[in-house]
């Protein structure tokens, strides 16, 4: 008796499933005209007959659809891609010049008594000479080798949010790797490792320890970004930020022509954000605006007259919101220039012309 009951159970479920089936058969064909079911099987499956031949047909380039493919786009820049080997660590880097000039990041060369950098084809150069730029992050590597593959440059201005991009190079330092993503967001501006940065592309193609320096790509194998940082925390996923060329181009002219760069400064340190919660628990008089812990002595700061407990709200009447937007304000200045600081201490609204050293 209770074999005759797992048999007539058995059956019910499998003419259940074969109604289901067929029945299921037109509403996915009309929901999905892309997904082909196959001719409908009124006879039962046998074992070695699957019940549904489901086989996906791609919609065609006209329909819309298009799926990208990153093989051309890396081979194209693979060969300009280089592991950087320091003494104190390995990096990324790419050949900009063929005459022997690599771009990577200043954190991947910083502190370093030896660096060097191996080609695709698997030799290592050792540096001549090295430029870099500890405010931007940005170095240039000199190796003494010409007819070098350099890479193409794109413009990072043409970028869009939810276009494809990949981060080539040296990831953990295991050799030259690909990580494909999205660009996130556009134009960041930040701070990392006490570097405010500006142009940045946010993207969340995997970015390792190893990857900083190497280049972003886009499908067309152009370098449209200098890979630089990745956003570590346990509650924080892909989120990663890539130097805009845009940006980076001309701090890379003037290192290469001169060897060096000079900003203009303010001569304060110790900035914070001002927003409603820093106000609230430093019970301070303005919600916005830059507050400054300290001043540099013999800067234009100082001969100004400000002083540690400030809070800088504008220069030249423009908000400074952020700290981020107090840096960008100084930098875009000349050396020597003077600039109009609007500033709030002990509840009252202050102005006074600061020359910037």
């Amino acid at each position: 008796m209770k074999s005759k009951k797992i048999k007539l159970t058995i059956g019910m479920i499998a003419s259940a499933i074969a109604l289901l089936t067929l029945s299921g058969c037109s509403i996915i064909a009309e929901r999905f005209p892309g997904f082909n079911l196959g001719s409908a099987q009124t006879t039962t499956p046998s074992s070695t007959q699957p019940p549904i031949n489901a086989t996906w047909n791609p919609p065609t380039q006209s329909s819309g659809f298009e799926l990208e493919n990153w093989v051309e786009a890396v081979e194209k820049v693979r060969p300009s891609v280089v592991a950087v080997e320091t003494s104190t660590g390995a990096g990324s880097g790419w050949i900009i010049d063929s005459d022997g000039l690599i771009v990577t990041n200043e954190h991947v060369v910083e502190g370093a008594s030896e660096v060097g950098v191996v080609l695709h084809d698997g030799r290592y150069l050792e540096a001549v000479s090295i430029y870099a730029d500890a405010i931007t992050d940005i170095a240039i590597i000199r190796v003494n080798e010409t007819g070098l593959p350099a890479a193409s440059i794109g413009s990072s201005s043409s970028l869009k949010v939810g276009q494809p991009v990949a981060a080539v190079g040296n990831a953990l330092g295991l050799g030259i790797s690909m990580k494909g993503g999205w660009v996130s967001q556009l134009n960041v501006s930040t701070i990392i490792e006490g570097r405010a940065l500006y142009g940045l592309i946010e993207t969340d193609a995997a970015m390792n320890p190893g990857n900083s320096g190497g280049p972003l790509i886009n499908l067309a194998g152009e370098v449209i970004g200098i890979t630089n940082a990745k956003l570590v925390d346990i509650t924080i996923e892909s989120v990663g930020y890539a130097i805009s060329t845009d940006s980076a181009l001309p701090v890379i002219e003037r290192l290469v022509t001169e060897g060096f760069i000079t900003y203009p400064v303010l001569g304060i340190w110790g900035m914070v954000t001002v927003n409603p919660a820093v106000a609230s628990f430093f019970e301070l008089d303005t919600d916005q605006g830059v507050l400054i812990q300290g001043v540099t002595p013999d800067t234009g700061a100082e001969a100004g007259g400000l002083r540690a407990g400030d809070i800088i709200t504008a220069i030249d009447g423009q908000p400074t919101t952020s700290v981020e937007t107090l840096v960008w304000a100084i930098r875009s200045r000349e050396i020597g220039q003077s600039v109009e600081i609007t500033y709030h201490r002990e509840g009252n609204e202050y102005k006074t012309l600061v020359t910037l050293s």
